[in-house]
């Protein structure tokens, strides 16, 4: 359908706003004059409630949205604002969350015009809703607007008769519900079968029948049992919130404990980003700085350095801008390579996660074939053929002489441990120059190896006053072949170049997942996908709903493929003070949303220390993270660098322990059934010590405890009656219209507050029900209505119980997926629409 109908310039009028001042219009930002310092719209005021509405001729698919600039930074541009759309202006959702950046240059940003189900949303006005200016305090400033998207009167009609159909489903969904809570079977099962409207699952159905109609309790524990059997408990257990859990397989060496110790007192470096050409590593230190050492510091970073190729003992030493993978077979862990802090290393390191025993495999790499002495480099494991294969490396200005600057690709071979080169320039090759700050990602299954972005190393002047960026390229392994796929400086609807990104390969989706970075001095907070097998680009998000995290050097990331997750953990800020912590975000790439699970500012127990240039990688088999070295940014030891070892493992609530709830609380209810009965004490003691003790957990405080007051229901008593009022049905409507007319009529009528409570019940001494819209008992009617029926009302006591029944199904019915219903974002943006 996208291929069908064109984009095109979308034509609107100003319909409402906020403010302006003096001959800064509203209506000037439908032209585009960059020059022309009038021309804008400019509020009168900087408070919360400034907004501007575009109006569409009509309805539209709103694609785009395009901010236009005057020729130089103005403090009055918007820093942060908010869009938001539908067909009825009172009844807007939200399209987007951005920002501008501080310059001249325009931006574009993609509107949300789709729901998760890849339905289209109509919009007929697009409100503009400003946050914050580049000024502080200052008022709000815009320029020129422009909208792109689809207008076609086909597609826009089958857009809203779609959400008519939603709307009217959604409708009969609700009187579903009502119905057959209010036991109208007749008209239930009448609107069902004509409408043809699904109210529930088949899952929820039963349920409801076991539980609610007949009683059926252990019937309702098994359906719930076999419902999690069969994985209808996975969406719930999607949704809840991760608990890090953190453990040191290997602390920091002695030296480097020491210099931490001594610099506990000082803040991190603050370095400037020209200072770190790559982010991983500072450049190398001349001698007189190498043996000198601030502050006494000079002999003990040796040391550091020293250790850093297993001099001292039987562990790797303190680096950052080292590689770490991980065996997914095995769990084993793989080093190579780094910066200490003084210079590049070459060893290879294995580490044992069962026996959490580290194994030196190379000390010299580049003395026995294998790659030289290196850092910002990558590397990729093979888990079909057992081979690691690294690429790039950074060099400082002096190493930068035309003997050096061949980008060569190594290979180890676990089972042999030996080095051998693959190719000596994989330039020459077609492959990409030699590059660092990239990223490298393996299909083990096709036997391809991708490798995208990452600064080209200068080889003349002209170079270093114009970087380059190395594009997306495929190695294929079996026939020795490079591929280009994309381009630098490309027009296409794809990625562009960069670095300080992430690129992730997801094994079942058969893609690559390119996020953030930086291109120039622009920031980039887009997640792109790549399709392997058709080599086409897609953008998952430009201006993600939800805040992703904050751009800094070397960011790590992984992905859970069972999950469908990408994992970022931060490092050094890109802000003006260098801050360097840790956080860890969570992309749900099937909700497409971000959460913050983890935040780590400043040292705390148990949990490793803030640093960057750092590696994270994931075990996808046993669901484990490893996190090893990096730069902890003091400012005391610039160049010292940490060599602890640490596990992260991520829990949810178990599925067991939901089971175990959903258990506990069928029980209970039924207990609570038993106590309430006449005579039906005994039987109600003998099922608490039994069944109710069995699914209670002893270990848990909070479970004994309240397990020991169920007994007290037992000796309580009948509780005094609920006088609360409630809703009227048909019965008590035509109660009330009789018992209106008798008060008409009678001489003693009395107040008429107090006829209104005696006629809604008040007086009455039935239980009344718990829950709204529950049916009621009512007198035996006079009228046209007269006789008993097989379906009359419950008395109080039914009543009662069918209504806890009610509340016991709603709240089991959330660890359900509502398989017939759409996401509720979506129902909320369809009903505004």
């Amino acid at each position: 359908m996208d291929d069908q109908y064109e984009s095109v310039k979308l034509c609107y009028t100003i319909h409402k706003y906020s403010s302006y001042s003096a001959n800064y219009l509203p209506e000037n930002i439908m032209k585009n004059n960059p020059s022309d310092q009038l021309s804008r719209w400019f509020t009168d005021s900087s408070t919360p409630c400034q907004y501007i509405m575009l109006k569409l001729q009509t309805p539209c698919i709103v694609e785009t949205i395009k901010f236009g600039k005057y020729i130089k930074a103005h403090v009055s541009d918007l820093k942060k604002f908010q869009i938001l759309g539908g067909t009825d202006e009172n009844h807007l959702s939200i399209l987007l969350t951005g920002g501008l950046k501080n310059d001249s240059l325009d931006e574009t940003f993609r509107l949300r015009h789709r729901t998760s189900e890849g339905l289209y949303l109509p919009v007929r006005y697009i409100k503009i809703v400003p946050l914050q200016s580049w000024g502080p305090a200052y008022n709000y400033t815009i320029w020129y607007v422009e909208l792109q998207g689809k207008n076609h009167e086909t597609l826009i009609n089958s857009a809203m008769d779609t959400i008519d159909l939603r709307k009217e489903e959604e409708a009969v969904r609700i009187l579903l519900k009502h119905l057959r809570r209010r036991r109208y079977k007749d008209a239930f099962e009448a609107l069902s079968r004509e409408s043809g409207v699904q109210l529930e699952g088949p899952v929820q159905t039963r349920l409801w029948n076991a539980l609610v109609e007949n009683g059926d309790y252990k019937l309702a524990e098994k359906i719930f049992d076999e419902a999690a059997d069969e994985g209808e408990l996975d969406w719930y257990m999607s949704w809840q919130p991760y608990t890090p859990e953190w453990r040191q397989l290997c602390g920091c060496s002695a030296a480097v404990e020491e210099r931490l110790c001594c610099d506990a007192g000082a803040e991190h470096a603050r370095t400037r980003s020209a200072d770190l050409p790559c982010a991983d590593r500072e450049p190398r230190p001349d001698a007189t700085e190498a043996g000198a050492g601030a502050g006494g510091g000079g002999a003990a970073e040796a040391c550091c350095a020293a250790c850093a190729g297993g001099a001292c003992c039987g562990r790797p030493g303190p680096r950052g801008g080292h590689q770490l993978v991980v065996d997914p077979n095995t769990g084993t862990l793989y080093l190579f390579g780094g910066w200490n802090g003084t210079e590049d290393l070459d060893d290879l390191w294995s580490f044992d996660t069962k026996t959490e025993r580290w194994t030196l495999l190379c000390r010299h790499s580049g003395m026995v074939n294998g790659p030289s002495p290196r850092s910002c480099h990558k590397m990729v494991f093979d888990p079909v053929h057992e081979r690691l294969f690294t690429l790039g490396r950074y060099l400082d200005n002096a190493q930068r002489i035309p003997c050096n600057m061949n980008s060569d690709l190594y290979m180890y071979d676990v089972a042999s441990g030996e080095w051998s080169l693959v190719s000596g320039d994989t330039a020459a090759e077609g492959g990409p120059r030699l590059v660092f700050d990239h990223q490298m990602c393996i299909d083990p299954d096709t036997q391809t190896i991708y490798v995208f972005g990452g600064r080209v190393l200068p080889a003349n002047t002209e170079e270093l006053a114009c970087p380059q960026y190395s594009g997306l390229y495929a190695y294929y392994i079996a026939r020795n072949t490079w591929q280009l796929l994309l381009a630098d400086k490309h027009e296409l609807h794809a990625p562009q170049p960069r670095v300080s990104h992430s690129m992730l390969f997801h094994p079942v989706q058969r893609r690559l997942y390119m996020f953030a970075g930086q291109r120039n001095k622009e920031q980039l907070v887009d997640l792109w996908w790549w399709e392997c097998g058709s080599n086409v680009a897609h953008a998952v998000c430009r201006a993600p709903a939800r805040a992703p995290p904050s751009q800094g050097f070397t960011q790590r990331a992984t992905l859970d493929p069972d999950a469908d997750e990408i994992h970022v953990l931060s490092g050094m800020s890109k802000e003006k003070d260098k801050r360097v912590y840790n956080t860890l975000w969570i992309f749900s790439l099937r909700r497409l949303t971000w959460t913050c699970v983890y935040r780590n500012e400043s040292v705390a127990p148990n949990e490793p220390r803030p640093r960057f240039a750092h590696q994270l990688v994931y075990d996808p088999v046993r669901k484990m993270h490893y996190l090893f070295g990096g730069n902890p940014g003091t400012a005391g030891s610039p160049r010292l660098r940490l060599d602890d070892l640490w596990a992260l493992r991520l829990r949810r609530a178990s599925p067991q322990r939901v089971r175990g709830r959903a258990r506990a609380a069928l029980r209970e209810a039924r207990f609570r059934e038993l106590a309430a009965a006449p005579c039906g004490a005994v039987a109600a003691l003998h099922y608490l010590r039994n069944d109710l003790c069995a699914a209670t957990d002893h270990s848990d405080p909070s479970q004994v405890a309240h397990f020991q007051k169920l007994a007290t229901i037992l000796f309580s008593g009948t509780e005094a009656p609920d006088v609360r009022a409630v809703s009227l049905n048909a019965r008590r409507e035509r109660t009330l219209m009789r018992r209106r007319a008798a008060l008409h009529r009678s001489a003693h009528c009395g107040d008429l507050a107090q006829a209104l409570a005696a006629v809604l019940g008040s007086e009455d001494t039935l239980v009344e029900p718990t829950q709204p819209f529950e049916e009621t008992s009512s007198p035996t009617p006079d009228t046209w209505d007269a006789g008993e029926h097989d379906d009359d009302e419950p008395d109080g006591a039914a009543r009662d119980t069918r209504a806890a029944r009610v509340q016991l199904y709603d709240e089991l019915c959330r660890y359900f997926r509502p398989s017939a219903v759409p996401p509720a974002a979506d129902i909320t943006d369809l009903v505004k629409m």
